[in-house]
């Protein structure tokens, strides 16, 4: 049971980064192809949902608002509009949501298999 459940637990991991992604995309409605990227958005998903999951399962969950104020000072500059956010803040700040949840749930995941 415990290896099936980290199993599982690796397939949700590595499958996360396209979920969020098919997620924001659906969300945004946007019928065009987005732009090529060179999956750095992708990659600091990954590293966010990683951090997330050794977080829960060290039972650190005060550190998961650094991750996320991190985050918030890197992607939202100083200089913003005074009509509230743009749109590719709005974007970056459900994706960061969405990989938060996650990496959260997949944390309590690992945590239940570490535990039983």
């Amino acid at each position: 049971m415990k290896i099936a459940l980290i199993i599982l637990s690796v397939l949700v991991y590595t499958a996360s980064g396209y979920i969020i992604k098919l997620l924001l995309r659906l969300l945004s409605r946007t019928t065009s192809e987005p732009e090529e990227t060179d999956y750095i958005g992708m990659t600091i998903g990954y590293s966010e949902r990683l951090l997330t999951i050794i977080f829960v399962v060290f039972n650190q969950y005060t550190a998961l608002g650094l991750v996320i104020a991190a985050k918030s000072i890197l992607r939202f500059p100083s200089n913003s509009s005074e009509d509230g956010m743009d749109k590719k803040s709005e974007y970056v700040l459900v994706g960061t949501m969405l990989s938060l949840v996650v990496g959260i749930l997949n944390g309590l995941l690992v945590l239940y298999a570490i535990q039983y």
